[in-house]
C-alpha cells in the first residue's frame, strides 16, 4: 500500500513539473511572437547586411558605417552600443551583394523566413540523431530559445551556422572525418569565432579533420579576393577593432563581454587565454577511445569558442544545441543552463540598464548559462580515463 502511494505521489510530483515547465515555455513564446504581432519590421542585422551588400555594388567599403540600413542601437545609461555595421568576413559580402536586387524589407520577411525552416530542418534532424535519448520536452525548449528568437527578429546568419555546427558534429560521430572538416570549415570561415573548434579537435588527434578543415576554410576565405582583391580584408580588418561600447552591450556573452562591463577589454583578453589554455590541456590529457570522446572534444571547442571571442551574441547560443541534445541526463548545472536560455532577451533589455549589478548580472545572461554548460562538460571529461595515442 506504501509502495502505491509512494509511486502516486511521484507521478503526481512528475506531472506538476512538466506543467510548470509547460506554462514556462508558453509563456515564453508569448513574450517572443510580441515583435510579430506588433509587426514590427525594423531591419536591424539584416540592414546592416543589406548595406554591406549594397556599397560593395557600388564598388564602396562594405564594412563603412556610413548607411541609412545600418543597424544603430543606443544604450545611454550605461554607454554602450553604436553602428553595428556587418562584421562577418569579406565572403560574406559576396553573398549580402545580392540582396541589393531586392527590396530590403521583402527581403527580410523572406531571410526570416527560410531561416526559421532552416532553424526546424536542422533540430529535426539533430532529434533524430538522438531518438534515443531525446524527450519531447527537449525539442520543444529548443524553440524557446533566445537565441533562436534573437535570430529570426534580427534577421542573422546564424540558423546556417548551427546547420554547418550539427553537420559537422554527425559527421565527425559517423566517423567521415574529411566531410566533417570541410563543415566545420566552412563554419569557421564565415564565423571565425569558431576556430578554436578544430584547434581543440586537433588537440585532441583528429588530425585529418582538423586539416580538410583549415584547407576549406581557406579556400572559402581567399573567394573574396577574386571580386575584390585583398584590400577588403583590410577594411575588414579595420572595422573589426574592440571598442568598449561595442563589447559590453547586452547580449555580448564572451569573457571580453563581462570584463568589458568593469571598463576592461585588456583582462577579459588575458582571461580569455589561460582559459582556452587550461581546456586544451584537459582536452589533450583526457583523450579517450569511448564513442563520447568526439562529443565531449567538440562541445569544449564550441563552448571555448563562445567564451573566448570578444564578441559571442546571443544568437550564437544555438550553436550549443547539439550539447544539449547529446547530454543523456542533465544534471542540474546543465537545467539551471537551458531554463536562462530560454529567457527571452526583451526581459534583458527591460532590466538590464536598471543598476550596476543588474548590467553584469542581465547584460551577460547567456554567459552564466555558457559557463554552467562548460563546467557539466569538463566535469564529465575529467572523469574519463585517459588512453596513450600514437
Amino acid at each position: 500500500m506504501k509502495n502505491n502511494q509512494t509511486g502516486y505521489g511521484v507521478k503526481i510530483q512528475k506531472v506538476v513539473s512538466l506543467t510548470i515547465v509547460y506554462l514556462f515555455f508558453l509563456a515564453v513564446l508569448i513574450i517572443n511572437f510580441t515583435p510579430f504581432i506588433d509587426s514590427q519590421n525594423a531591419l536591424m542585422d539584416f540592414g546592416s547586411f543589406y548595406a554591406s551588400g549594397l556599397k560593395a555594388q557600388n564598388g564602396e567599403n562594405p564594412y563603412d558605417p556610413t548607411s541609412e540600413y545600418i543597424f544603430d542601437i543606443n544604450f545611454s545609461r550605461v554607454g554602450a552600443g553604436g553602428k553595428m555595421m556587418n562584421l562577418n568576413p569579406p565572403i560574406s559580402v559576396v553573398i549580402f551583394r545580392a540582396l541589393s536586387f531586392f527590396e530590403p524589407h521583402q527581403s527580410l520577411i523572406v531571410w526570416q523566413v527560410l531561416s526559421a525552416i532552416l532553424y526546424v530542418s536542422t533540430v529535426i534532424m539533430l532529434a533524430w540523431y538522438y531518438r534515443q535519448i531525446i524527450t519531447p520536452t527537449k525539442i520543444i525548449w529548443a524553440f524557446t530559445l533566445a537565441g533562436f528568437w534573437h535570430t529570426i527578429v534580427l534577421g542573422q546568419i546564424y540558423s546556417f551556422l548551427l546547420l554547418l555546427t550539427v553537420l559537422g558534429w554527425i559527421l565527425l560521430q559517423k566517423g567521415k572525418y574529411v566531410l566533417a572538416g570541410i563543415a566545420i570549415g566552412l563554419l569557421v570561415a564565415i564565423k571565425p569565432n569558431f576556430v578554436l573548434w578544430p584547434i581543440f579537435l586537433l588537440a585532441s588527434g583528429y588530425y585529418v579533420t582538423f586539416l580538410t578543415a583549415a584547407v576549406s576554410s581557406l579556400i572559402v576565405s581567399a573567394i573574396p579576393i577574386i571580386f575584390y582583391g585583398t584590400k577588403i580584408y583590410s577594411q575588414w580588418l579595420e572595422a573589426s577593432g574592440l571598442r568598449l561600447e561595442t563589447l559590453m552591450m547586452p547580449g555580448n556573452n564572451s569573457i571580453v563581454g563581462l570584463t568589458s562591463r568593469f571598463q576592461s577589454i585588456n583582462i577579459g583578453i588575458i582571461l580569455s587565454a589561460i582559459v582556452v589554455a587550461a581546456l586544451l590541456i584537459i582536452s589533450t590529457l583526457k583523450k579517450s577511445n569511448d564513442l563520447e570522446f568526439s562529443e565531449r572534444t567538440s562541445a569544449l571547442g564550441i563552448l571555448t569558442s563562445l567564451l573566448a571571442s570578444p564578441i559571442s551574441w546571443t544568437g550564437y547560443t544555438i550553436l550549443l544545441l547539439p550539447v544539449f541534445f547529446s547530454l543523456k541526463k542533465w544534471t542540474l548545472p546543465v537545467t539551471i543552463s537551458a531554463a536562462i536560455l530560454s529567457i527571452p532577451f526583451a526581459i534583458v533589455l527591460q532590466v538590464f540598464q536598471t543598476s550596476f549589478v543588474n548590467f553584469v548580472l542581465f547584460g551577460w545572461l547567456y554567459g552564466w548559462a555558457i559557463l554552467l554548460l562548460l563546467g557539466d562538460v569538463v566535469r564529465n571529461t575529467m572523469m574519463t580515463r585517459s588512453i596513450q595515442t600514437n
